[in-house]
């Protein structure tokens, strides 16, 4: 695209800056050698699957990653959770308190664990569980407490142990996007009862698919382990309910081939952010999520679409996904808004205002290593047109709406 001229925007019917998309995923595939030699392994033992010898080799070091006892591997990281939280809840209760401004899946795997979601509103600026808005909620038909770390900040997770212990409830974490973080002198991966990884092909360490889970707790590393492979005991017999939730060893190849470029891949990550950064810094109605409290991944940059912005949110979204940049608003409309479906029609919704702010003001911008520092130069210079030429492009848009 020739960032001149409104008529070079493809929505308008001009060229797309990029003639291949460009995801919101890291997609790292660092080492293909590696990971085909270790596949090649695989195949030669005939042992695919069923906690074989790379998928041992892997819940090792990432065991030693995280600083932790204990490291299973599952299937994804959905499988993980649920059956951590079908572990962890306390009895006789049945709500799991999360942030409603968090990834749209979770409320599902809560209640495929047989639990309900309970909303909380988020802080404002690391976009995570408010300790205050935890307090509030908190109450005697808690099960958990679901925290879940940010790519811009990690949740502030002193608070939300303190407050969960004092009423008898166990914390749980969504670590997704906090790997290579610490909280003090302790690894992201070492608080709460658990924490949860996921190894899919748009996150940090690419397994394809796959998830992990990372505890200092015996007894829960040996349940979810019999969990994860329909209830059997190390002596073949079947001890409890579970389900087949096993990490394949082609997954751990790719997992394992990728993993020792991690800090390689975090420090690109800072590189594009960085150009992210400098390339926007002209254009006056935009900015970025506070990045202070990061655990330094820099896996997702979320551009902050400022109040005096001449477009919205969604305008934007629209203008930028026809120039082949695959973005998406940022954990919008919030959870307690999105589960409509599953809660009953006479259920008060919850007020939740940061939550609401937030939802309608950032987006998700193309990152990983399909894009490069030229790529996001590009997008600078389109932000630029957009600025210089806000009027006519405000009424063309809106004239397409009507």
């Amino acid at each position: 695209m020739d960032a001149g001229s409104p008529a070079d925007l493809a929505l308008f019917g001009g060229r797309p800056l990029f003639a291949q998309a460009r995801a919101t995923g890291q997609l790292a595939n660092r080492d293909p050698e590696r990971f085909f030699t270790l596949a090649s392994g695989a195949f030669e033992r005939r042992w695919l699957t069923n906690q074989g010898p790379l998928v041992q080799e892997l819940e090792e070091r990432l065991s030693r990653l995280h600083g932790t006892a204990h490291c299973i591997a599952f299937a994804n990281a959905c499988f993980a959770l649920m059956l951590a939280l079908r572990s962890v809840a306390k009895p006789g209760a049945r709500k799991v308190i999360l942030p409603s401004l968090t990834f749209r899946g979770l409320p599902h795997l809560i209640r495929w664990a047989g639990l309900e979601p309970d909303y909380c509103d988020v802080d404002p600026v690391r976009h995570t569980l408010a300790p205050g808005s935890l307090a509030e909620r908190i109450g005697p038909d808690t099960a958990a407490v679901l925290a879940v770390d940010n790519v811009n900040a990690l949740c502030d997770i002193d608070e939300i142990e303190r407050i969960a212990a004092a009423a008898g409830v166990p914390v749980l974490l969504d670590c997704v996007y906090g790997v290579g973080g610490s909280h003090g002198a302790q690894p992201v991966g070492t608080r709460g009862l658990a924490s949860v990884f996921s190894l899919h092909a748009t996150k940090l360490i690419n397994g394809f698919e796959g998830g992990y889970l990372t505890t200092d707790d015996e007894a829960l590393a040996q349940d979810l382990r019999r969990q994860r492979n329909f209830g059997f005991a190390e002596d073949g017999t079947v001890r409890q309910v579970g389900l087949n939730a096993k990490l394949n060893e082609l997954h751990a190849a790719l997992a394992l081939s990728n993993l020792p470029h991690l800090d390689s891949i975090m420090a690109d990550n800072l590189r594009r952010f960085d150009a992210y950064r400098t390339g926007f810094a002209g254009i006056p109605w935009v900015s970025f999520a506070d990045y202070s409290r990061s655990p330094g991944n820099y896996c997702l940059v979320l551009l902050e679409i400022l109040p005096e912005a001449p477009y919205s949110r969604d305008e934007l979204v629209r203008i930028l996904r026809a120039e082949n940049a695959l973005v998406r608003p940022y954990y919008s409309p919030p959870l307690h808004r999105a589960d409509a479906l599953f809660r009953p029609a006479d259920a008060p919704m919850a007020e939740l205002p940061v939550s609401d702010r937030l939802s309608g003001r950032f987006i998700q911008m193309p990152v990983g290593d399909t894009m490069s520092t030229d790529d996001i130069a590009g997008l600078a210079r389109l932000f630029a047109l957009l600025d210089r030429h806000a009027p006519t492009l405000v009424d063309h848009l809106r004239s397409q709406a009507r």
